[in-house]
């Protein structure tokens, strides 16, 4: 077995040895002066958690060496079954490499993970941003180019007073359809970016959406909102926004409830939302629930800004989800 070795006896070289010489693994009799074992196991676990510590000795207590063993020691050897070191020292090393392995894995696994929220954040920017600039176009040209062509058919409607009735019919029927189109644009553009959340706030869209929800589904919504101005900025609120929209889309395909309780509330640091229905509920350990693709989206908007998103069901039962983001 070839190996380098660095021979210490106190304290202050020991700190040393582990700070520059950096062993791969550590051999230690139990009584130097002024300095011992469990000392050295003690700063050795500070220092370089991960390097095996072997006690050598023949002055401990088996009482001892079995103590020092919880405390986090690999082994320990009587200096009468000497023997025993070489085969001991293989084996530490040996387990020692597998926990490097074992941590670099989880460090690579954590780094891919956060890359890909990292890529899933930037991806979600870029959809709304597109959705943003969408609306917009929708808004300047399509409802304008409508609006032009209602005003040309008023104006001819006004043109053709004297007109065969079958014309003015037409021209009365072919406004109509260009407002209900104008409608329907401005709904898009609500849909694609509520510009009620740029100008109002996050409580005032929430109020509109619940608004929106109850006309729609006819399903009610109590809502209790935090009183004053609300501090955030304009992902948080945007991510608080879509959570929202999500829940009340998921209640209205699948919860089959009658009431819906929404509120929104703050700490000194934390903006918490919670929507609960008293719908079917269902089980949060069935694996198709855990895969959900609403549901993961729902809680990768909330961790990428720093949140957390709680989903709390059980059949029969209702479903509460409950959303914390920092401010």
């Amino acid at each position: 077995m070839e190996f380098e070795k660095l021979v210490v006896d106190n304290k202050a070289e020991f700190e040393n040895a582990l700070d520059n010489f950096c062993p791969d693994i550590i051999l230690s009799d139990h009584s130097l002066p002024a300095f011992n074992s469990e000392k050295a196991l003690q700063i050795a676990k500070e220092k370089l958690p991960h390097i095996p510590f072997i006690l050598v000795t023949a002055t401990v207590s088996e009482e001892f060496a079995v103590n020092v063993l919880k405390q986090g020691a690999s082994d320990y050897i009587l200096k009468t079954n000497i023997q025993r070191l070489p085969s001991s020292v293989t084996a530490a090393l040996d387990k020692a490499k597998i926990v490097e392995e074992k941590l670099l894995t989880e460090i690579q696994l954590k780094y891919s993970h956060q890359q890909i929220r990292n890529l899933a954040s930037h991806l979600q920017n870029i959809r709304e941003e597109e959705r943003s600039a969408m609306a917009r176009e929708v808004h300047d040209e399509l409802g304008q180019q409508l609006t032009a062509i209602k005003l040309d058919i008023s104006w001819l409607t006004l043109k053709c007073v004297n007109a065969d009735p079958d014309i003015i019919k037409k021209l009365q029927d072919m406004e109509k359809l260009i407002t209900i189109s104008l409608k329907t644009v401005k709904k898009i553009v609500t849909e694609l970016h509520p510009a009620i959340l740029d100008k109002l706030g996050i409580k005032d869209a929430i109020c509109w959406q619940s608004h929106e929800f109850e006309k729609r589904t006819g399903i009610k919504i109590d809502i209790s909102l935090v009183h004053g101005p609300i501090p955030v900025d304009s992902k948080t609120a945007l991510a608080l926004f879509r959570i929202y929209q999500e829940s009340l889309t998921n209640i209205m395909k699948h919860a089959n409830a009658s009431m819906v309780k929404c509120s929104l509330n703050k700490t000194e640091t934390e903006l918490i939302l919670q929507i609960e229905d008293d719908g079917d509920g269902f089980d949060e350990n069935a694996g198709g629930y855990k895969q959900s693709l609403g549901l993961l989206g729902m809680k990768e908007r909330a961790v990428v800004l720093g949140g957390e998103l709680e989903i709390k069901s059980s059949p029969g039962k209702g479903t509460k989800i409950i959303v914390s983001m920092p401010f």
